[in-house]
């Protein structure tokens, strides 16, 4: 008896550090399923990005039109004139700088900006005058572009504007078809017009084969001299 007396106060830890012991695993698995849960979401984030810029990626553009389908927001597609040059002159280093500059301009206009690839870009205007607010998208791109190298580069943008549609292939097409307008006529902004701009998607035999973007001059303006004499 004296034996189990001293065991007595062990026996009644038992349930305690029993319970310890399983608090302590479900906080463990309470923390990994936190970081996987993290590490999910960041991936699936990743998923809707474009990794150079930062923009929205075509999924994520399509989740973007999906959330603001009730408010009909117009579609603009924005081509960059004069990239290709910044390419061949200075290097493709300058030419991402560039195209994150320009990124982060369009989000300081729109909140649903997307890279669609290349140097085109894709913006869901959902404001009172869209059309006001996508030469306010040509002004802002067309401002001088520092290099690390110590030099000033311009860009412009031609862009194709297009109320919405019943889906975002369809408007994308046509902002597309209105893009190329805006270009060959150096307007800066079209709205898309059926009777002028064909509203299909181009394919590569109608397009010419130089581009007009690849014609237009780029801009240089050499760093001011800092040198002491």
């Amino acid at each position: 008896m004296s034996y189990l007396s001293s065991l007595a106060p062990v026996l009644g830890l038992l349930p305690a550090v029993a319970l310890v012991l399983v608090l302590t695993r479900y906080r463990r698995t309470v923390v990994r399923v936190t970081a996987l849960h993290t590490e999910l979401t960041t991936l699936r984030q990743a998923l809707l990005r474009d990794p150079l810029t930062g923009l929205a990626n075509r999924p994520g553009l399509t989740q973007a039109w999906t959330r603001l389908a009730p408010t009909r927001p117009h579609v603009a597609v924005i081509d960059l004139d004069g990239f290709k040059p910044v390419n061949d002159t200075h290097g493709h280093a300058a030419g991402d700088i560039v195209l994150t500059t320009i990124a982060a301009r369009l989000h300081t206009i729109s909140d649903t900006a997307a890279r669609l690839g290349g140097d085109e870009f894709a913006v869901l205007l959902d404001g009172p005058d869209p059309a006001a607010t996508a030469h306010q998208l040509a002004r802002v791109i067309a401002a001088p572009i520092p290099l690390s190298t110590g030099i000033t580069v311009t860009v412009t943008a031609s862009i194709g504007l297009v109320p919405s549609a019943d889906d975002l292939s369809a408007a994308l097409a046509d902002a597309d078809a209105a893009m190329y307008r805006a270009k060959t006529t150096r307007t800066a902004v079209a709205m898309f017009d059926p009777h002028r701009d064909d509203h299909t998607t181009p394919t590569p035999d109608t397009r010419p084969a130089v581009r007009v973007r690849d014609l237009t001059p780029i801009t240089v303006t050499p760093a001011p001299c800092t040198a002491h004499l």
